[in-house]
């Protein structure tokens, strides 16, 4: 049964009100009266009620005074207010839900129009907490994973859990949505994970990323706001309702191993340049681009000449150092979209994009000089021999090797620290 405070400073009015409930919702409602606003306000403080009928015109506090008050009380501001006033007036109305009512009713008024607004505010009231008790329920959900958890509507977060709250270092979902507006905002742009910077202007960033799902697992960056360090987070979305809801898993110390795991079979582990298997990869892709365009590249064979008699006379240590210092004289002199690979021992591989062997053959040369003039610790010169091609239609891994290998071939015979060339 649902209790009624009818607030009057006319007793006869009140009289009416009791004697209306009793007569025709006395199954429904209970009324408590005062004849007052201090005296409502005792009753709100003392007494569970759950909607208050307030006379405008009264004594010492009116009904707006009154009003007000209730609404800046804790216990007292979910209470919904009606006003009941003999004025019909604009001002009177605007006055009446500026003050913090709900509603209001002309006296004398209608019963059966009393009792339907009395009976849709409250079901209005019951509605909105049944609706706090799911929102309480569903962040309660939330804040049980370890996972960063988001819903957002694609444009700015709606809710967040504690994890979130955690790791952005915020208090709550205020502080999130002032710094960052949106989840998106926080990834770092960095090839190889998903970023803004990705997405067209028409385009909402979540769709995209839910395309992306579809056939790759899908990583993002974050920098943690105390250490500093960029996380990498496996991200996760699904249509939630009119919305989305985001999971993003840490997996930094799994990205970290997977990186270095990458890393050793692409790379030379005493050059860190490329390694065969690497460049094999690389290599075909520049055929399969160069048999589907009118783009070229030229491939390069370089051999340290005499390098037995350095690994020989000075021993394995300082072979490597020679073998290390030779990749950084290349490196310094080439492009960084140019492929440069240890092929094995004391040879190396660079392969040149949109270059043709013309600019090639000048592109080695240079790098032959540059080798001669280097100085090396206690083996003083060290020259190298170059064998080149340019690719032709129909070439593969081996037709290419093979060419460029006998242009080698060709120039140890005429005497080494040479350029030939083979097309």
């Amino acid at each position: 049964m649902k209790r009624i405070l009818c607030v009057d400073d006319i007793e006869t009015n009140l009289f009416t009100l009791e004697a209306l409930f009793e007569a025709h919702q006395k199954d429904n409602y209970t009324v408590v009266s005062a004849k007052s606003g201090k005296e409502a306000l005792n009753v709100l403080l003392s007494q569970e009620i759950d909607i208050i009928l307030l006379d405008i015109m009264m004594p010492e506090l009116d009904g707006y005074e009154t009003a007000k008050l209730i609404l800046k009380n804790k216990k007292t501001k979910h209470i919904p207010t009606i006003f009941l006033t003999a004025k019909k007036d604009n001002d009177t109305v605007s006055k009446c839900y500026q003050a913090g009512g709900v509603d209001y009713l002309s006296k004398p008024y209608n019963e059966q129009e009393l009792f339907a607004r009395i009976k849709f505010h409250l079901d209005l009231l019951e509605s909105k907490r049944v609706l706090e008790v799911e929102k309480k329920f569903t962040q309660d959900i939330l804040d049980m994973q370890d996972n960063l958890v988001v819903i957002s509507d694609g444009k700015k977060v709606l809710r967040i859990n504690k994890a979130v709250s955690g790791f952005f270092n915020l208090k709550n979902i205020d502080e999130f949505r002032n710094k960052y507006i949106c989840i998106c905002h926080t990834f770092v742009h960095e090839d190889g994970y998903f970023h803004l910077g990705l997405i067209e202007d028409e385009e909402l960033w979540v769709d995209v990323l839910l395309e992306k799902l579809k056939e790759e697992d899908v990583l993002v960056l974050i920098q943690d706001v105390k250490s500093l360090e960029l996380n990498s987070f496996n991200i996760k979305a699904k249509i939630f309702g009119n919305d989305y809801l985001i999971t993003l898993t840490n997996i930094t110390s799994f990205d970290a191993e997977s990186k270095h795991n990458k890393h050793d079979a692409s790379y030379d582990s005493l050059t860190n340049i490329y390694n065969r298997t690497k460049l094999n990869e690389l290599l075909l892709q520049q055929i399969k681009a160069s048999k589907n365009s009118t783009n070229t590249f030229s491939f390069v064979l370089i051999d340290i000449d005499f390098f037995k008699d350095v690994n020989d006379t000075y021993g394995h240590l300082v072979g490597d150092a020679v073998l290390v210092q030779i990749t950084k004289v290349i490196k310094t002199h080439i492009r960084e979209s140019d492929i440069f690979a240890r092929w094995g021992g004391e040879e190396f591989v660079l392969v040149l994009p949109h270059v043709n062997s013309n600019k090639a053959q000048i592109i080695a040369n240079n790098l032959r000089v540059k080798i001669e003039e280097e100085h090396f610790a206690e083996v003083n010169k060290i020259t190298c021999s170059f064998g080149l091609t340019g690719y032709k239609n129909g070439d593969n891994i081996d037709s290419i090797t093979q060419r460029a290998d006998m242009a080698l071939y060709d120039a140890k015979g005429a005497g080494r620290n040479l350029v030939c060339r083979l097309d």
